[in-house]
This record gives C-alpha cells, structure tokens and sequence, in this order.
C-alpha cells in the first residue's frame, strides 16, 4: 500500500523538510520516482525519524551525484591495446565510481528544472601512488600507440537536469586527451517497504555508454541495485547488491558483476565477484539477465575477479593475478569548478551558494525561506510554460538525444567547464 506522506511534511521543521520532501526520496539518491511503505505506519515513522538525523550536506545534487570519485581509472581506460584489458580498466572505473557510498549517506539539495553543473579534474597518469590499483602485471599491456605518453589528462563534467517529473538529469564526461567519453541519465527509483529502503534505476535510464573513440568502441553498463541499511542501529550506509554488467559490442566481450549481501552476523570475506567472458551476437540480449551462476558453457571465460567493492578487488587472468583496483584509504578526488561570480544563474552553486551559506551559519530559518522562495519561483516558471503550452528545452543537450538515454551535447551548448 503506497502512503501519502505530505501530511507528515507539512508539519516538519528545516531539517524534517530538507531530509523527507518527497522529490529527495532518500539520502544520498536524489533522483527519485516514487516511495512505498508497508501498512505498518509505525515502522514508517520510525524510518522518518532516522531520516531526520541524516547528515544534510549543503551541495547541490549535480555536483555530489557524478562519477569521477577518482578520474584516473576513467582516463587510462583507451591505453590498453589488449582488450581483455580494457573491458577490466572499465570494471576497475565502474568500482571507483562508488567510493562515495562508502561513508556516510549524505543528503544533498535538490535538483530545480535547467539546472547545469560544470567541473574538471586534472590528471596526472604518471602517479601510480595516486591509483593505487594497476590492471596489468606486465607494462607492455600498456598502448604503444601514443594515447597514453602525454601523462596529463583532463577530465570535463557537465549535467542539466533536463526533467522535473520525474526528476532527471542528462550527463557527459569527456578527456580529449584520451578520446573517450561517457555519456547517460540519472534517474532513479527509491522505495521504502517495512524498515528498508531501496534504489534502483528509474525507467528513463537506460544506461551508462563509455566510448572510446579511437578504437570504435562502446562500452555499456547499468547501475546496481542500492539498499540503505542500518535502519536498527540509526546508522545507515548503502549496501548494493543483484547483478550488474558491462557489455561491449564491438569485441564481443561483457562482464558480470554480482554483489553479496551483507551478513545479519559475522562478515562477508569478499562481498562482490565477477567474469569477463566472451559472447556470441544472440546472446547479447540475454546478458541482463544472467547471473554468474548462467554464463553458458559456451561463453569463453577469460577473466575472473573478487573482492571488496569499497577496499581491493583482485583479477586472475591466465594463471596470474593481480590488483583490479584498490580504494583502501582512498578520497573522493577534488574537482575544480570556476568561482561563483563567473558562473550563470542556472548553474548550481549560483542557485544554491545562499541556502548553503545559511546552513553552514547555522540560520536554518533564514535557509528554509530562500530553499522555498526558489521552489516557488520554479512552480510560477512551470505554471507560465503550461499556460503557453511551451515545453521545457534543454540548454545543453539535444531534446532528441535525451529521449533516446545517450545524451548528446548541442554544437553551440554554453559550456562554462
């Protein structure tokens, strides 16, 4: 049975407002749909007063949502000339995607419609301390075709949300020096049943797709399946689990990533494992929704991998193994992003720098009335497009493209990376 829980809003303070709204769904997963709890309207309070004691984060949504938690596993993806070894570079990124999740579920400020966020990340390959994971046991894996001998690389983020209902935003990264991109939506499904809570892909997602334009070669991923746990013990974290993949056309080649739940008692020595495997053309469509335990006989196996998702996962490939990638007391990386006076008025931190100053001040009144003087004055700018029967039109991104789940950025787009 789905609640209503307006009611329950319309009576919360600054931080019930900021932590229950129901476009925020849950903590760290913004982008929401629709929630869903059981009929058991004690235990749904008891949820809510978890989420009341959330650590709020005064960051605009673009900018925590994105997927360079640390850009040297994205930038060294096209320099591997093996492609076994480049589907893993692509495995080792997904991984280091993640990092964020491994602290605390943090709740950032929503997304209002034509929002747009810009950032890069410098680069320097040549700093193997700064990864600390490495793919090949043998550096003559490594391109030989000059795409890896400049060891500097930049790393370009830019996102609008493109849509209020359902909330959605559309995303490229891009590094010219590698030539690779990465391109897809954000929107997600929060649903809250009994004392859990669960976040999958929203059905405007259609993926993540990693070209490496070099090479012709386009590598397509989905998002786990995220629980946040410790309702109990009123500390949450986010757990992932089911299945993932990555699948690219062009070799032939795909990866399954199985996550495990964790254990009520004890620990989980390794809670992630995974094959990469080749697949023949009519396969390709089953993939999704296979598990490990489903790879057909067929499927030649050339590597397998295990670990921990938020610490060291290993591979063992040809009767060797070696570092997939390795988190263990990594940072999320610092991104740079140009002072707010050169920024436009839609751009994040422009909107919400003075909800954010309030909050940091401690003046959540004063930071409730300007959050609200925002979400009114895009309600009054929705009720003028109705009224005109005038769509909303991306500013960065072709309307076509967005619809079709691989954005792509317009010729004259207003870039301010």
């Amino acid at each position: 049975m789905v609640k209503d829980i307006d009611a329950t809003q319309r009576k919360s303070t600054l931080v019930d407002d900021e932590v229950q709204r129901t476009e925020v769904q849950t903590a760290t997963f913004d982008r929401a749909e629709d929630i869903q709890v059981d009929d058991d309207q004690s235990r749904f309070s008891a949820m809510l007063g978890i989420l009341r004691k959330l650590l709020l984060d005064p960051i605009p949504n673009l900018e925590y949502w994105n997927y360079m938690d640390r850009p040297e596993y994205f930038v060294r993806i096209a320099d591997f000339d093996d492609e076994v070894e480049r589907i893993l570079a692509v495995v080792a990124w997904w991984f280091s995607k993640l990092l964020k999740h491994s602290g605390k579920v943090l709740k950032p400020f929503n997304s209002i419609l034509g929002e747009q966020f810009f950032s890069r990340w410098q680069v320097d390959t040549a700093d193997n301390a700064a990864r600390k994971g490495t793919l090949s046991t043998s550096s003559t894996n490594a391109s030989s075709n000059g795409a890896g001998a400049d060891t500097n690389a930049t790393v370009e983020y830019i996102t609008e949300q493109v849509s209020h209902h359902p909330p959605m935003s559309a995303f490229v990264y891009r590094c010219p020096e590698r030539g690779i991109e990465l391109s897809g939506l954000d929107h997600f499904c929060a649903k809250f049943t009994g004392l859990s809570a669960t976040v999958a892909s929203g059905s405007e997602c259609k993926g993540i797709f990693l070209n490496i334009k070099s090479r012709g070669e386009e590598y397509m991923s989905i998002h786990p399946t995220a629980n946040i746990v410790g309702w109990l013990r009123g500390s949450l974290k986010v757990q992932f689990v089911g299945t993932s993949y990555v699948v690219c056309e062009k070799t032939k080649l795909a990866a399954i990533v199985e996550f495990k739940e964790e254990r009520w008692f004890g620990k989980n020595k390794d809670n992630v494992s995974g094959k990469v495997f080749r697949f023949s053309p009519e396969q390709r469509d089953q993939i999704a929704s296979w598990r490990l335990k489903d790879i057909p006989k067929s499927c030649d196996v050339v590597a397998t991998f295990g670990g921990n998702w938020d610490k060291k996962v290993v591979v063992q490939r040809g009767g060797e193994e070696s570092t997939l990638v390795d988190l263990t007391d990594l940072q999320v990386a610092e991104k740079t992003v140009r002072p707010v006076e050169e920024q436009g008025p839609m751009e994040s931190r422009k909107v919400w720098g003075p909800v954010a100053d309030k909050m940091n001040q401690g003046k959540f009144g004063e930071a409730t009335k300007l959050k609200r003087s925002i979400e009114e004055d895009q309600r009054e700018l929705a009720a003028e497009r109705t009224a005109k029967g005038e769509p909303f039109v991306p500013a960065l991104f072709k309307v076509e493209s967005v619809a079709s789940g691989k954005p792509e950025l317009l010729s004259d787009a207003p870039i301010n990376v």
